[in-house]
């Protein structure tokens, strides 16, 4: 009796762990068009992340500036796992450096949402303090079509 108490006390611990265990991300989770969720953000407002072949992935940075955001160019994204074994890969870093400024980009994917730390070091010698900031992007799903849809009149069945 106590043995079948332990086997379905044991069945019943391994399913629930089951259920509850995240499921994996393959670095391919992190492709799409993540937008800041801070629409007043002054700093980073997009992150495009596409497929460079493999497992290999290619981040592009848009910053806010006006009329347009301005666009950082586009530069690889690595990705991470939690140890040597781990081919569940949530973290990414990239690095930007534009001549005045280097920026040190971390990224943590969480399902839809990702949230970007960014570390800017000045090289510039203008005496601006070099910064930290963290933000959160969630996936974008709007869906773009071509500008050269045609639009066809709806006519009446007699």
């Amino acid at each position: 009796m106590l043995k079948r108490s332990l086997t379905l006390a044991a069945s019943s611990l391994a399913l629930a762990t089951a259920l509850v265990s995240p499921a994996v991300a393959a670095p391919s989770d992190f492709v799409g068009t993540w937008v800041n969720k801070d629409t007043n953000t002054r700093g980073i407002t997009r992150l495009v992340i596409t497929s460079g072949g493999g497992n290999t992935l290619n981040i592009q940075v848009f910053g806010k500036c006006h009329p347009t955001d301005c666009d950082w160019g586009s530069t690889s994204l690595v990705t991470y796992g939690l140890n040597v074994q781990d081919n569940d890969h949530t973290y990414g870093t990239a690095n930007y450096n534009q001549g005045f400024s280097n920026n040190i980009l971390t990224i943590n994917l969480g399902g839809q949402q990702v949230m970007l730390q960014s570390f800017t070091q000045f090289l510039d010698n203008s005496g601006r303090q070099n910064y930290y900031s963290r933000d959160y992007f969630q996936k974008s799903t709007k869906i773009k079509f071509p500008v050269d849809i045609r639009s066809f009149p709806i006519r009446p069945n007699r």
